[in-house]
């Protein structure tokens, strides 16, 4: 069992992968989460910010001057999450947010996700810039090694530090069929 910045899980495989640009090779992992992690955050449907990718900096940026260390029931160590979600549908949906022990009564542009347990492509990150640039590199591991992508949600997981420019493992993760 593995314990990184407060995430639980088990390592089935690992992988690296070079990617030939300036970045070092990345690490991408088929892990399982054997308990649910429970999110609340501020919600990106809610927040009447325009659909771009600048929107989402600039609701970080708020999730962290107002509500970052003051959120009820936080784990510690304070692990921020990034929630994309309902992906494959025209209701897609962000949060900005962090894991909780228990989901309480939630401010109005705020907005709860469970992850599931479960099976999970870790694909680590050596910068928070990377966002997305690999995503594809998660379906060509998955395709190559025959599994199937539940592409509902994705998560971010930004450990405590990962805002403060600390030297932590930025990672996403990747919902695996079963």
């Amino acid at each position: 069992m593995t314990i990184r910045g407060g995430v639980v899980y088990r390592v089935l495989a690992k992988s690296k992968i070079n990617l030939g640009d300036e970045h070092m090779d990345k690490t991408i992992s088929l892990i399982t989460l054997d308990y649910e992690i429970r999110i609340i955050g501020l919600s990106f449907a809610k927040s009447g910010l325009p659909g771009t990718v600048e929107s989402l900096s600039k609701m970080w940026d708020m999730y962290g001057e107002r509500y970052r260390n003051k959120v009820k029931h936080a784990t510690a160590p304070l692990i921020d999450y990034g929630v994309n979600c309902a992906l494959t549908t025209s209701k897609h949906e962000y949060i900005a947010g962090c894991s909780v022990t228990e989901i309480g009564e939630l401010d109005a542009n705020w907005a709860p996700f469970i992850v599931p347990p479960g099976m999970y492509i870790k694909h680590s990150r050596c910068k928070m810039d990377d966002l997305f640039k690999y995503e594809n590199d998660v379906k060509v591991w998955a395709e190559t090694n025959g599994y199937k992508i539940n592409e509902d949600f994705m998560i971010e997981v930004y450990p405590s530090g990962a805002f403060e420019g600390k030297d932590v493992e930025v990672y996403a993760l990747t919902p695996v069929v079963s």
